[in-house]
């Protein structure tokens, strides 16, 4: 079974997980992937990374790829797939780095006047 990659630039970690019918109509978790996030966020030593790297299986790319939420996002620009493993920080730079839930920063806002009022200012 060969290594494959997954790289994101998501604020958060992310379960894709995939459904199945069950008797009743009661939808049963077939298979969950758990992709790292955190691009943009402190973490104890206050270090926001460019791009995180989670290593998969081979069938976990397979469920991945049926898996619609993150087909979208690849297609979003916040996750690919790779079978090499690269430096992270270098693939992600060629990614969507800012999705919704990732945190504000001072270059959000166009002036001054727009920003939020902090301790700092």
């Amino acid at each position: 079974m060969s290594k494959n990659y997954v790289y994101s630039t998501l604020a958060n970690d992310q379960s894709y997980t995939n459904w199945i019918k069950g008797g009743g109509d009661v939808p049963l978790e077939s298979h969950s992937v758990f992709i790292k996030g955190g691009t943009g966020v402190a973490n104890d030593r206050l270090v926001t990374p460019l791009g995180v790297m989670t290593e998969v299986t081979d069938h976990d790319i397979d469920e991945l790829r049926k898996n619609a939420v993150f087909v979208q996002h690849e297609k979003d620009g916040f996750v690919s797939i790779s079978l090499k493993k690269a430096d992270t920080e270098k693939v992600a730079s060629s990614m969507n780095l800012k999705d919704e839930s990732a945190p504000l920063t001072d270059s959000d806002y166009a002036s001054e006047e727009e920003a939020p009022k902090t301790a700092r200012r």
